[in-house]
């Protein structure tokens, strides 16, 4: 049970932080957006009356900006888990080290 109370835990931290950090990445990637190009980024970047490079350029910073930020909020979550637990988030080690 303690098992099942754990991994639900770093989901609930774990999703948190990721979606937070994906939220900030976006608004911050917007807002470079808008301050270089002056102008709005693309609502929907599939849109035909989009320009092709525009929309490629936006979803192409876009999802780096917001991959990388994930990533580094889920790295952060992972160690505050790991000093506040004393073990590792459920899933975190490798299959063969993982010794529950």
């Amino acid at each position: 049970m303690a098992k099942a109370a754990s991994k639900l835990g770093w989901k609930v931290v774990g999703g948190a932080a990721t979606a937070l950090a994906g939220t900030a990445a976006s608004r911050g990637v917007t807002l470079a957006y808008k301050k270089v190009r002056r102008s709005d980024p693309p609502v929907n970047p599939a849109d035909p009356d989009t320009a092709l490079v525009e929309a490629i350029a936006w979803a192409a910073i876009s999802g780096l900006a917001i991959g990388l930020g994930r990533l580094a909020a889920e790295r952060a979550a992972a160690r505050t888990w790991a000093r506040a637990t004393g073990a590792p988030p459920p899933g975190m080690l490798r299959p063969e080290l993982d010794i529950d």
